[in-house]
């Protein structure tokens, strides 16, 4: 089972039962699992990094390099930068 099917199941069970184990609702249909599991890997496309991306990250980090005195930045700041100005990139 993928990790698609796996939360699919458990966002829309196949079945719900009581306390005393009987089933009291059948749950949603297999179709509104088959939508999630669309849903999510067509979200898994739309994240996914491109060679365009790693470029684009890779003139930013070569920009904040060149306009910070590096040595007050760490490692940590110097990254959260870079990922601040690609995702402002990226939306606009």
């Amino acid at each position: 089972m993928s990790k698609a099917e796996g939360r699919a199941i458990e966002k829309y069970p196949k079945e719900t039962r009581d306390i005393g184990g009987i089933v009291i609702d059948f749950g949603y249909p297999q179709y509104m699992r088959d939508l999630y599991i669309e849903g999510y890997h067509q979200a898994e496309e739309d994240l996914e990094l491109g060679w365009e991306d790693l470029k684009m990250l890779d003139d930013i980090s070569d920009n904040v390099y060149a306009e910070c005195d590096v040595e007050m930045f760490d490692e940590k700041e110097f990254y959260q930068e870079v990922l601040k100005r690609f995702k402002k990139m990226k939306e606009g």
